[in-house]
């Protein structure tokens, strides 16, 4: 005779949504929005990890590298606090509006011979309103 252990079961069920809702909130934190003067003021806290950043552009500008590939380059600015952003491809934006940065940040960032402090590479840039 097979006897099931309902309670059992449900139990287990219970606790594994338990752990899954866990996950995914410290999954939403870890990747919620912060503030440009918390990453500047706290760098080694986000360090190589992936940002959400919200301000205004300043000192846009679009270029080419030695190899002929469109770049992007501004400072996002937030109550008084910027920091660099990059990102590859022209973007058409300009100083003044206001975007949302997902990308990762880094303290410091050598590329051949620059060295580059506190900048955002970035792969997704959302215009706000």
């Amino acid at each position: 005779m097979i006897y099931y252990d309902l309670q059992g079961k449900i139990q287990m069920r219970w606790a594994i949504q338990v752990v899954i809702m866990i996950l995914l909130a410290s999954f939403a934190l870890a990747g919620g929005k912060i503030s440009v003067a918390d990453l500047l003021q706290n760098p080694e806290r986000y360090d190589g990890k992936t940002v959400i950043v919200e301000g205004k552009i300043i000192s846009y500008q679009e270029r080419f590298s030695r190899r002929g590939n469109p770049y992007t380059t501004f400072r996002l600015e937030d109550n008084g606090f910027s920091v660099a952003v990059f990102a590859w491809g022209h973007l058409g934006l300009k100083d003044g509006l206001r975007v949302r940065v997902s990308g990762v940040f880094q303290r410091v960032k050598r590329v051949g011979r620059y060295t580059f402090y506190n900048e955002i590479s970035a792969d997704k840039i959302q215009l706000l309103k």
